[in-house]
């Protein structure tokens, strides 16, 4: 009891008294706002392939999915069929196989495009899958109807900004997502604050991140946004070039031109940009000489190059980076939290910066969790979880 107070203790001080706060979000925390997890998000876009396209590209995803793995997701097409266009590309006719058939590449391409358009609707608008074991029935959003909430994340930032509301003036809080929802941006505009997130301009904004993310953050209201994945309002527009768009417009309409990025292939794509410059801000912030929290929340450290640039962080000489992970663990086959905290918590060398809350409990330099043994674990992995902790400072 008294390990697990001082602990939580030490927890509530990194989150409310360092000046320098990072966080990361993923997936996790658009899910109580209406935008799935990987896997129901795979069966709905699947299920539009099936309703509006073509019988080459429902022969095709059919073909991409009997060559993978049972527990494919819409990451591990994409990154199939990405692979398959750089192999046809390559090729005198132009042609990739799917064990014995061979497809065009711009049938393949074709295929691609159709994936990223639905990847943009679906999170654009909203989708709740159906649920029999706790009643839920199916939801779609539309373009007349969407289903998408602001509400967490409104919340978040409320209970986020009352916490630090002594530190402001002299903070500095920066937020990356993997997440191609607005949510993030939104929900700061409603609380009044600047988002800088890389373009210039007003609704309709350019790419200019070297100018944009190198401006002094003198008013205090100014927060850094790196949405390391891409945004479904980025397009590439082959006039323009990479611009934010609005929705609705006859112009920049082309949805096939979502910059998005859910390959496997990621890091090949960071090297690239506009994704060089947003990693190269993660890189940036983590590797800063002074104290620094990074905090993770709806993020299950499933993306090797981002892992890969905050190990760095924590194992470089001199760094003062502290990783806090709400996260839920996923045992299996000996794994306790996943593979990467586990290593983390097993490391000497980084071990006593690496802080993890867990659903069972809080672990801290060990894959053992501390806990006040409560009957039906912790919510604090969840966002609105989070966010009640954030504003009562208990552990519930």
């Amino acid at each position: 009891m008294e390990e697990f107070d001082n602990r939580l203790e030490n927890l509530k001080m990194l989150l409310s008294s360092q000046s320098r706060q990072s966080w990361l979000f993923g997936a996790g925390i658009s899910f109580g706002s209406n935008i799935p997890l990987m896997y129901p998000l795979t069966t709905r876009v699947e299920g539009v392939i099936q309703e509006n396209a073509s019988s080459i590209n429902n022969e095709l995803l059919n073909a991409l999915k009997a060559d993978l793995s049972d527990d494919c997701h819409i990451e591990h097409i994409l990154s199939h069929l990405g692979d398959l266009l750089a192999i046809g590309n390559r090729s005198k006719d132009k042609i990739a196989f799917i064990n014995t058939v061979g497809y065009s590449v711009e049938n393949l391409n074709k295929l691609y495009i159709e994936i990223i358009k639905a990847i943009g609707n679906i999170v654009r608008y909203g989708y709740v899958a159906a649920n029999a074991s706790s009643g839920t029935e199916e939801e779609i959003g539309t373009e007349i109807n969407s289903i998408v909430k602001i509400e967490p994340h409104y919340d978040f930032f409320e209970a986020l900004f009352k916490n630090r509301s002594n530190l402001e003036r002299r903070s500095k809080t920066t937020f990356f997502t993997t997440n191609y929802d607005t949510l993030l941006e939104d929900a700061l505009g409603l609380h009044k604050k600047i988002v800088c997130d890389g373009f210039s301009g007003g609704a309709v904004g350019f790419w200019n991140a070297e100018q944009e993310f190198s401006k002094e953050r003198n008013d205090s209201r100014t927060y850094y946004l790196y949405k390391l994945h891409g945004s479904i309002d980025w397009l590439r527009d082959d006039d323009y070039g990479l611009v934010r768009a609005r929705y609705g417009t006859k112009y920049l309409e082309k949805t096939s031109d979502i910059m998005i990025y859910p390959q496997a292939t990621k890091y090949v794509e960071t090297q690239k940009d506009p994704f060089a410059r947003l990693f190269t801000g993660l890189r940036a912030t983590l590797m800063d000489s002074q104290q620094n929290t990074l905090i993770t929340c709806g993020y299950s450290f499933g993306d090797d190059h981002i892992n890969a640039e905050i190990e760095s962080a924590l194992r470089s000489e001199g760094n003062q980076t502290t990783v806090i992970a709400f996260i839920a663990e996923a045992p299996k086959e000996g794994v306790v939290i996943n593979k990467t905290l586990d290593a983390w918590l097993s490391c000497p060398i980084i071990r006593s910066r690496v802080y993890v809350a867990g659903k069972l409990g809080l672990y801290h330099a060990s894959k053992k969790p501390v806990t006040e043994s409560p009957e039906n674990g912790y919510s604090w992995w969840r966002f609105d979880g989070l966010t009640q902790f954030i504003k009562t400072g208990d552990a519930e």
